[in-house]
């Protein structure tokens, strides 16, 4: 295979400008008796129709292209950065693997045979890859630099030229303005010397009515009036000619000298930008094919150090044979048991068996809970509340302060274990009385039917909706007598436990109100009629409404536990 050298690339690709300077140093600036180019030979093949595009709409036509270019070398500059950065993270990569590999297997297998001298050979051929890669990315990243100093160059360039043409399309368009103002101002007193001349004549057109609006201007003063008109009609006429001849003098120099030499030298910056990219393409070609060269002759090549020649050295019966005769040699030996291997059965933890057969005590409901434990108050409530009543009943916060959730969920594992097991007055669970209170309040959440039953949800709001307080108490009491036995047992205990804790508000802060506040929605759930057809804001007021009865229910029933529990006084 035959490879172009760059240089080769670079002079079939002739520049634009022969022997001439390049458009950032061309008589744009500073040198206004520089003669442009001819544009019409520049623009070569072009159709007719494109040079008339061109001078038309040149200026901005040309700005344009010399934009787009550009962008194209832009493009291929951040093409050439990234690439670059692959093949060097690669070639990094390569290089360290094949280096790790080959000290790993050094010191793992000293004398390895046919195989190990093939595999350092192989591992050596990435390393050469690798870093064969590492100077391909070296190149890639000078093209691209030069990439990026060509748009650096072409922007300043076209940036030139777009200054000059501004300027000059700006004169040329502060001149048709003033040759505008020029005309209507000629046009306007040439309309008022017409105006005179006509009623200087009785014209019927133009003389003014008789009557309110008489004209008494005598014929001195109409002369005098045609006379004043002619005299600012010439005066006007004589600017606008004068104005005409320098615009269309402005306009004739645009057009034949500043527009060609504008649209030569965008032409020149544009081929400059067109032709450096092409010879940094085909570069890019060179260093690439130079470096896939490389790595073929890496992979195969006449010194037999290619990867299938290496492969072709591997004797696996001489390197089975050097490695017997090396363990032989080494003494090492082995004795066996030829007796059989009596079964050892595996003794499992008490916790263990307990998990194979639970109790679990968290969202079973209430009354599932009575006809399994034969027991009217759950465990775990009786458990819990012995330990308040005992060590929490002056704690500040009891039940509206939150426990570490890892000590809660140890807790609930525990209970599900083994309820009856679960001593809560060790030191390990009463060192924070909030842990306690915390699982308790979890069970009740978890109960699939609350404690106040969905199915007397909507009698228990409306007995606590009724104003009159007697009224109201009796009316909780008739519901609350309605509960099944598990659920009015559960309550019963409950309460008469949270009438001990507010019983000693003085010192925890907790008295009905709070109480209730916090039991509300654990014991109640949430089984409200709210129409979900209606807007966020509107259930959210409703589920806040509804909050507030709930609330009332746990309230009025602690503050009325004696009435409506009738419990033994102890």
């Amino acid at each position: 295979m035959v490879l172009n050298k760059p240089d080769d690339y670079k002079n079939g690709l002739e520049s634009p400008y022969g022997d001439e300077k390049s458009p950032t140093s061309a008589g744009l600036v500073g040198d206004p008796g520089a003669r442009p180019k001819d544009v019409f030979a520049q623009l070569g093949d072009l159709d007719t129709k494109d040079i008339v595009v061109i001078f038309q709409n040149g200026f901005q036509c040309l700005l344009d292209k010399v934009k787009q270019d550009m962008q194209a070398s832009k493009d291929a500059m951040l093409f050439l950065r990234k690439r670059a950065a692959i093949e060097e993270e690669y070639g990094k990569q390569m290089v360290k693997l094949a280096q790790s590999m080959s000290d790993s297997f050094d010191k793992a297998h000293p004398r390895s045979g046919t195989y190990g001298d093939a595999w350092a050979s192989f591992l050596k051929v990435h390393e050469t890859i690798g870093e064969q890669r590492l100077r391909f990315a070296s190149d890639v990243t000078e093209v691209a630099d030069d990439l990026q100093l060509l748009v650096k160059d072409t922007e300043k360039g076209r940036k030139q030229v777009k200054d000059v043409g501004g300027k000059h399309e700006k004169q040329l368009a502060d001149g048709d303005l003033t040759l505008e103002k020029c005309k209507q101002k000629y046009e306007m007193h040439s309309e008022e010397w017409e105006r005179a001349i006509l009623q200087k004549n009785n014209d019927p057109l133009h003389v003014p009515k008789k009557g309110l609006f008489k004209n008494n201007k005598t014929q001195a003063q109409l002369n005098k009036m045609e006379e004043e008109a002619r005299v600012k009609a010439t005066m006007a006429d004589q600017n606008y000619r004068q104005q005409l001849q320098t615009t269309n003098a402005s306009r004739q120099e645009y057009f034949q000298t500043h527009l060609p030499k504008i649209l030569s030298s965008l032409k020149d910056v544009g081929d400059e930008c067109c032709v450096a990219l092409r010879y940094q393409l085909a570069r890019y070609a060179y260093v690439y094919e130079q470096a896939l060269t490389a790595d073929g002759l890496a992979l195969d090549n006449d010194d037999g150090l290619g990867l299938r020649s290496l492969t072709e050295k591997i004797d696996k019966d001489a390197d089975l044979a050097d490695f017997i005769k090396s363990y032989s040699s080494r003494g090492n030996t082995r004795t066996y048991n030829k007796n059989e291997i009596p079964y050892k059965e595996y003794s499992m933890s008490a916790t263990a068996l307990t998990v194979l057969n639970p109790n679990p005590v968290f969202g079973v409901d209430l009354n599932t809970l009575m006809d399994r434990d034969r027991e009217e108050v759950p465990c775990i409530l009786t458990k819990c509340a012995e330990a308040v009543e005992t060590y929490g009943l002056n704690s500040v916060g009891i039940y509206r302060l939150s426990g570490v959730n890892t000590q809660i969920q140890k807790l609930r594992a525990a209970f599900d274990r083994d309820c009856r097991g679960v001593n809560l007055l060790s030191e390990e669970y009463i060192s924070d009385i909030n842990n306690i209170t915390s699982v308790l309040k979890l069970w009740f959440r978890e109960l699939p039917d609350p404690l106040f039953p969905r199915s007397t949800y909507q009698h228990f709001l409306s007995a606590a909706k009724i104003e009159d307080e007697r009224m109201r108490v009796l009316g909780l009491h008739t519901v609350i007598n309605d509960l099944p036995d598990a659920h009015y047992a559960t309550l019963k205990y409950l309460m008469g436990h949270l009438d001990k804790i507010q019983q000693h508000q003085r010192y925890n802060k907790m008295g009905t109100a709070n109480l209730a506040t916090i039991f509300g929605l654990t014991l109640m759930g949430n089984e409200s009629g709210i129409n979900n057809n209606g807007s966020i804001d509107s259930q959210d007021n409703e589920r806040l409404a509804e909050t507030q009865w709930q609330v009332k229910v746990v309230q009025t029933i602690l503050d009325n536990y004696r009435l409506i529990f009738e419990p033994d006084e102890q």
